[in-house]
């Protein structure tokens, strides 16, 4: 049981190290490629990345989940063949369906970017075509060794991808504009690194393979095919990111619809696109891997509350994972609001224009932070209760009134852009709403939300103010990167003192990190 046990940690900490550094190294290629392209070409990479998204989606979104599922089910029962079947049934049938995506993709791109108005993003969406297939394949791979409980081959590829693309796609962006082929040809550069990234997770993910199943997944098999329980596990995993993917790219489409009702021109839309994508988003999703790892972590535990019928153990893992997120996510957004200028001037110095067009939006999706945690947190939370079918509703109503909230606003010449973070505030608040609501019926019990929220809440606007009061000081005594630097490094022990001079911090909060006992005495915390 302890090995067991030892064995889950070891590979839920792979996964969360793995998310970090994919983050980072995310960063680390999306910031100097703005600098480098500027905001139009940055708008012509998001271009093609929807596609990406969509058809990943499509062909893909579900799978790991319901293949690990599957696969940890044949090995416990000793059918180690059965198992290999499951994979191999997934690999073929899904890297068919994967290529006829990608190489339909390749062959509409000119007609799909006419259509949806942006014929410069030709190339860049061919590029992108094979990364379908790629991602595909991975996928299929990845549910064997999450299902056999060994999650490093996943992490290990997760990093071999990010490296990849940044890698190839920076070094061919830059050789792309010295060779003469302008913004288009840059950005068609950073798309072929994010497609040779794919391919090197998927060259991992093969080699690693070599003492598994790769033998495994050419030869004949007795065992009947499990592609129907496969199709039924994946649908409702598939639906919830279809979803969310289908609304960004619609946000797209309506961005390029109908911002020039707003008086835009063709560039000025790109523009406007590549900043909210490539500046404010670049920047509002750093925190997301520190917040879905609470989301992630909190499911098998309350999945066991919930099978064992102990409600009293659910309502404590409820109000702790709620907890958690909000003292992570409640400071990330109040940071994100008020150094969202110095942030961006400090990261993309070289794209004037496209900061101011970033501040306002990096702002808005500031206040948005806690609501994505949150959001996340509820939706591990019915899942947990067997409830996925619930999420999806609240998806698709959220962003149903996401693609409204767009549609509508985009096109008043005063608002613009600004519409796209507007929706994702709109769309994050409902589909929040909606999962509380069905959490509470289903729990017949109500979260101490408004307890949790209120102190951190006000330790997180007291360590913005502070240190955004700080960074002003120290710009007028050095440069601006250093006093952005020094004054969020001194945020962090502003926060943790300002939680505790407001008694936002109990013993539950400290516990479950390392060492987190011996603080929580040290410190005096209640229970």
């Amino acid at each position: 049981m302890n090995q067991k046990k030892e064995s889950f940690i070891g590979g839920a900490m792979a996964l969360l190290v793995s998310s970090i550094i994919v983050k980072l190294l995310g960063a680390l290629f999306k910031i100097p490629l703005t600098n480098l392209i500027g905001d139009s070409g940055m708008g012509l990479f998001a271009f093609a990345m929807q596609f990406f998204s969509l058809l990943f989606v499509v062909s893909a979104a579900g799978l790991p989940v319901a293949e690990a599922h599957l696969v940890s089910e044949a090995l416990a029962l000793g059918e180690r063949e059965r198992a290999k079947t499951i994979v191999k049934h997934a690999v073929q049938v899904f890297g068919i369906l994967a290529l006829v995506l990608s190489a339909a993709l390749a062959g509409l791109s000119p007609t799909l970017c006419n259509l949806l108005g942006e014929p410069d993003a030709v190339w860049c969406v061919t590029a992108i075509a094979p990364a379908v297939f790629f991602v595909t394949v991975e996928a299929a791979l990845r549910g064997w060794y999450q299902g056999t409980g060994n999650m490093v081959p996943t992490a290990v590829s997760q990093v071999a991808e990010a490296v990849g693309k940044l890698a190839v796609g920076l070094v061919l962006a830059k050789k792309m504009l010295d060779a003469g082929y302008g913004i288009v040809g840059a950005a068609v550069g950073a798309v072929i690194g994010v497609t040779c990234g794919e391919l090197l997770a998927v060259c991992y993910l093969l080699w690693s393979a070599r003492r598994g199943i790769r033998d495994g997944l050419f030869y004949r098999t007795k065992y009947p095919s499990a592609l129907p329980h496969l199709f039924q596990l994946m649908i409702p995993v598939t639906l919830g990111a279809a979803v969310m993917t289908v609304s960004g790219f619609l946000d797209m489409a309506v961005i390029y619809r109908r911002l020039p009702a707003a008086g835009f021109s063709a560039e000025e839309i790109v523009a406007a696109y590549g900043a909210y994508t490539g500046m404010a988003m670049t920047l509002f999703n750093l925190p997301q891997a520190l917040s879905n790892s609470v989301s992630v972590s909190v499911l098998p535990a309350l999945s066991a509350a919930h099978a064992c019928r102990n409600a009293k153990q659910e309502r404590r893992l409820v109000t702790s994972s709620m907890r958690l997120t909000l003292l992570v996510c409640l400071p990330c957004g109040a940071g994100l609001f008020a150094f969202a200028g110095p942030l961006l001037h400090v990261l993309f110095a070289s794209q004037p224009r496209g900061i101011q067009t970033a501040e306002p939006l990096l702002q808005l999706l500031g206040i948005a932070e806690p609501l994505v945690g949150l959001s996340a947190v509820a939706t591990s939370v019915l899942q947990s209760f067997g409830r996925p079918d619930l999420t999806v509703y609240s998806m698709a109503v959220a962003c149903t009134a996401k693609f409204a909230v767009g549609f509508y606003l985009a096109g008043q010449p005063e608002i613009n852009i600004l519409a796209a973070p507007i929706g994702t505030l709109v769309c994050y608040s409902i589909m929040l709403l909606m999962n509380l609501i069905s959490i509470i019926r289903l729990m017949h019990w109500i979260p101490p939300l408004f307890r949790a929220i209120f102190r951190p809440l006000a330790a997180s606007a007291g360590m913005a103010v502070i240190s955004f009061m700080l960074e002003q000081r120290l710009e007028q005594e050095m440069a601006l990167l250093p006093a952005v630097f020094l004054a969020v490094l001194a945020a962090v022990p502003i926060y943790l003192v300002l939680l505790l001079a407001f008694r936002a911090l109990n013993a539950e909060d400290i516990q479950p990190f390392p060492g987190g006992k011996h603080i929580a005495r040290l410190l005096r915390l209640k229970s």
